[in-house]
């Protein structure tokens, strides 16, 4: 559509001219006012913001005494117990030797009468596969077995393409539950040798690429060293 002006008038607003002298005396006592209302508005803010720290510290007592609550309860607890952990765990073994069975018979039984006839030859018979859905794209750069517990191995996960490093991994297994990892440990560096304590067998001694040593308890319920 063609554009178009249209133009309109109305009334002027009212006005008032207004005239006043301020002498010396009244400015100072507006400033005097002025200073006194910043001054009571600085002392409310002060005990407002004490009152909200108050009230923060209160909520954050309060959290702390429902945290210690629920630890309470779940001391108490007998499905949340560290027995009932300890039972579940003997269970789950129980079930994994029904499962790999056949394999644990080869283990034990297993002979391959053809190597009677192959000198200095024998056949390796594959049981079981150890694996981590975490050690995903990364070496396994160590391996040691357990002195105490013979069932428990240690296997440390780096890279082996020095120019392309990452973060490690350790993993403990055992033949009893070859499912999943008893213990995993995470590391900022690649994971380049480790071993357990002759004597100490919880203490597990790991060397990382970039020339970090670290001590982990495997009794620690931390995961870190």
């Amino acid at each position: 559509p063609p554009m178009r002006d249209r133009e309109i008038f109305t009334q002027p607003p009212p006005s008032i001219s207004f005239g006043n002298t301020v002498t010396l005396c009244e400015v100072f006592d507006a400033y005097t006012e002025d200073l006194e209302r910043q001054k009571i508005a600085k002392e409310r803010a002060a005990v407002a913001a004490k009152v909200s720290k108050n009230v923060q510290k209160t909520e954050e007592e309060e959290a702390e005494e429902e945290s210690a609550q629920r630890d309470n309860l779940k001391d108490i607890d007998i499905v949340h117990s560290a027995e009932m952990q300890k039972s579940l765990k003997i269970m789950e073994r129980l079930l994994n030797q029904n499962t790999y069975d056949e394999i644990a018979q080869d283990f034990r039984y297993w002979e391959d009468a053809s190597d009677s006839f192959k000198e200095g030859e024998g056949t390796l018979l594959p049981l079981w596969k150890f694996w981590s859905e975490r050690a995903r794209r990364k070496h396994v750069t160590a391996l040691s077995w357990n002195p105490q517990y013979h069932d428990l191995f240690a296997v440390g996960y780096g890279s082996y393409d020095f120019l392309k490093q990452s973060s490690g991994l350790i993993c403990c297994f055992s033949l009893k539950n070859p499912s999943h990892p008893e213990f995993s440990f995470a590391t900022e560096s690649g994971v380049m040798c480790l071993d357990f304590h002759p004597t100490h067998a919880s203490l597990l001694a790991v060397g990382c690429y970039d020339g970090t040593v670290m001590i982990y308890d495997t009794r620690s319920k931390t995961k870190k060293p």
